[in-house]
């Protein structure tokens, strides 16, 4: 248990990755505290990040700090997140939902609204997601979002249907320096390279995909009720060898979730995940950075959160959205749902 006094109970816990950009982490935080003090916000910030003002984070609310090892696209985003629900469990914090967060993400609702929105959803979990092999979906199977795709059919196999070793952490020089080898992919069917991931893969003989579990995938930042996130991490302790297999995949974070939710046919889902994310200039796996531009667009989204942002690129943006997120109840309603909202391939 820390120092602090930690509230046991709350409505929302907002639970964030880090490992950058302290500035901006510190302002989201203080959003997200302002608009209900009572929330438990969880930073887990990667051990080799830019160094964070613990005590200023946490002089801000119910608010906890977690130093953990962190990379790009593998299971260590799953682990962070299973380490904060641990968290919660050893700390005996009682939570409805789990709001799955990155530190560029930024509310475009006030808190109260989206809080409301929570209480008053039929839904267990707003989870963007559909089969990743739809070839190998029988038609009676959930197919979730049918005009979103996780990736291209090569690509998806390429995640998937490999086994990888890392070569370390991703880089702009290893991304330079690997793209000559990605030839090797065109020439046969049983290595593959891929430098935005710095992997090289070996296709496999087994997997854990099959007629009874079905690969799906989507977005890893998610909205999940309490019930959602206790099943996963159970989960994830009762099958050790499945959870050995998506340590060996590239991008297991948008996959594990997904599939483990959606086989076990106990959760009332919705594709509507309540985020809007811009993959219309995608660049090395990475979504758009958002702009002033983008403010109509946003506003006129039925989205709760946007990604990704960036406090030195365009501070103008974060002010805009403050004016909008710390408005009065009396204020006007939202507009339609944005075309924005999801990467569709």
């Amino acid at each position: 248990m820390d120092a602090k006094t930690t509230r046991t109970q709350a409505n929302v816990v907002y639970f964030m990755e880090t490992h950058t950009r302290p500035a901006q982490i510190e302002r989201l935080v203080r959003v997200i505290t302002e608009g209900n003090p009572a929330a438990i916000v969880l930073v887990s910030h990667d051990d080799a990040g830019q160094e964070l003002d613990v005590a200023k984070l946490e002089a801000l609310g119910n608010v906890h700090v977690l130093f953990q090892w962190g990379n790009y696209g593998d299971f260590s985003h799953v682990d962070r997140y299973f380490a904060a629900v641990d968290w919660l469990e050893a700390n005996g914090i009682e939570y409805n939902w789990l709001e799955n967060l990155s530190g560029q993400d930024y509310p475009l609702l006030p808190i109260a609204e989206i809080e409301d929105d929570l209480d008053t959803t039929n839904f267990d979990g707003f989870l963007q997601y559909s089969p990743v092999f739809p070839e190998r979906v029988p038609a009676d199977a959930d197919q979730g979002d049918v005009d979103y795709r996780l990736a291209p059919p090569f690509d998806a196999a390429m995640r998937y249907d490999y086994r990888h070793w890392r070569l370390g952490k991703a880089t702009d020089t290893k991304y330079r320096l690997m793209y000559p080898l990605m030839v090797i992919n065109l020439l046969q069917p049983w290595i593959r390279v891929s430098n935005s991931y710095a992997a090289v893969g070996v296709r496999r003989r087994h997997s854990v995909f099959g007629p009874g579990f079905h690969c799906y995938g989507g977005s890893f930042f998610c909205t999940l009720r309490a019930e959602c996130v206790r099943y996963i991490r159970e989960w994830a302790k009762a099958n050790p060898e499945a959870v050995a297999f998506f340590r060996t995949v590239m991008a297991p974070e948008e996959v594990f979730f997904h599939s483990v939710l959606v086989n076990s046919g106990q959760f009332k889902l919705t594709t509507g995940y309540k985020r809007y994310i811009d993959w219309s200039q995608q660049n090395y796996t990475h979504p758009k950075t958002l702009g002033i531009e983008d403010v109509p667009a946003l506003l006129a989204s039925d989205a709760h959160w946007a990604r990704k942002l960036d406090l030195d690129k365009d501070a103008k943006l974060f002010d805009i959205l403050d004016q909008q997120v710390r408005r009065g109840p009396e204020a006007a309603g939202r507009g339609v749902h944005g075309s924005g909202d999801f990467r569709r391939l």
